[in-house]
């Protein structure tokens, strides 16, 4: 009888042998030093305790699950490695290094040679098939689900709109953000059925709101691959027309990455949307290439601080200037500064005072199901304003 297969993941960092060379082995060893503690805390954070982690020939890790995992729940597993291991790298800030992962499903009857050199091939083959069929399963399959996080008027306190964000419900992992979904839809090149696929959601329940809800700006994130498209515009316009929302209700977020990949088609798209109702933002504003004369010309009406001034803002006096200088900006502009990721009082205090006028975060509510948002509206009305000060 043929052994049970065991699901592994492999990941090989490459480039890592230019850096060598150029600046010499032992900002290559810190490198890999690095990568292994990533991996390290990432295999114990999913997997549990007695998971296994080594290093193998080179630049080459091998991660044994603590728990037997199917082939579909270990690739899902492979695509938030990778998100894991986006962030640059202390020795590597500028990114040189490339990390190359895949999952396999090995059996204990081969040798160990075999056995790796058998997982070690798979790192060389594409993984955007596999990539192709996970998000196929998880639309097809009814797995994605959609989560609003509400947003707030700053003087008011009153919740203006919310925020949808995907949600995926493994039928193994359980409920998982949308990271590992958009990276697989990424990679394989579905980013705009994905999208397509969310918005119908979100717009279809939110034509079926109560009244209580009827006044909540609904925002929608989009893509570069979507601004991409001539006809994703008049998609979003005529989704929202059979679904009863109007397009007055809509903000479509994007991030200055996905403006700038392709100016002219952006501009176009944007501007068509916004010239059928719809308002435009400007996500996680502060952390990409800004280009200021972009958002001179481009149409848009928000503009979105990334969490991560949020979390700082109480630290150094430089966070501080910067969210001071982009509401400013955004002021000049006529337009209004979106705070994420507000988890305190003391930080929703300051960011009121730094001329912040709407905000989201944990403070008030996590991301709750649209049946949850009737409670949300009504506890935003009945609470006094938290900070009524004059915003100049």
């Amino acid at each position: 009888m043929q052994s049970p297969l065991i699901g592994v993941i492999l990941v090989q960092a490459d480039e890592l042998a230019r850096i060598n060379h150029s600046v010499g082995s032992a900002a290559g060893d810190a490198i890999l030093e690095e990568i292994g503690w990533r991996l390290q805390t990432f295999a114990g954070d999913e997997f549990g305790a007695g998971s296994y982690v080594a290093r193998l020939d080179g630049p080459r890790f091998l991660i044994v699950p603590s728990k037997p995992m199917t082939e579909r729940a270990l690739f899902v597993q492979e695509r938030s490695l990778h998100l894991a291991l986006a962030e640059p790298l202390v020795g590597d800030p500028h990114g040189r290094v490339t990390m190359r992962i895949a999952t396999a499903m090995i059996s204990a009857d081969q040798s160990v040679e075999a056995q790796l050199r058998s997982a070690c091939e798979i790192l060389a083959r594409p993984a955007s098939a596999r990539d192709g069929a996970s998000v196929k399963a998880a639309l097809e399959h009814d797995e994605v689900r959609i989560v609003y996080q509400p947003q707030y008027d700053m003087i008011s306190g009153v919740m203006v709109g919310v925020e949808a964000l995907i949600r995926w419900e493994h039928p193994e992992l359980g409920t998982l953000g949308a990271g590992p979904l958009v990276t697989a839809a990424r990679a394989a090149g579905m980013d705009k059925e994905l999208t397509k696929h969310a918005h119908r959601l979100a717009l279809r329940e939110a034509g079926q709101w109560p009244a209580e809800l009827a006044d909540l700006r609904l925002s929608l994130n989009i893509t570069a691959a979507d601004l991409g498209d001539l006809d994703f515009a008049s998609r979003v316009a005529r989704m929202a027309a059979e679904e009863g929302v109007s397009q007055s209700r809509l903000t479509l977020e994007l991030t200055e990455q996905a403006m700038l990949s392709d100016p002219a088609s952006a501009a176009a798209q944007l501007a068509q949307l916004r010239a059928g109702g719809s308002s435009i933002a400007i996500d996680d504003f502060g952390t990409g290439y800004s280009s200021l004369s972009l958002l001179a010309r481009l149409p848009i009406d928000y503009l979105k601080i990334d969490s991560g001034f949020t979390r700082t803002i109480m630290g150094t006096k430089r966070d501080q200037i910067v969210v001071r200088a982009i509401a400013d900006l955004a002021k000049a502009l006529g337009l209004v500064v979106i705070a994420e990721g507000v988890e305190n009082d003391t930080q929703l205090a300051r960011l009121a005072e730094l001329g912040v006028g709407v905000w989201q975060g944990f403070l008030w509510s996590e991301p709750v199901a649209g049946a949850a948002l009737p409670a949300l509206v009504a506890e935003a009305r009945a609470r006094d304003a938290r900070f009524p000060v004059h915003q100049d």
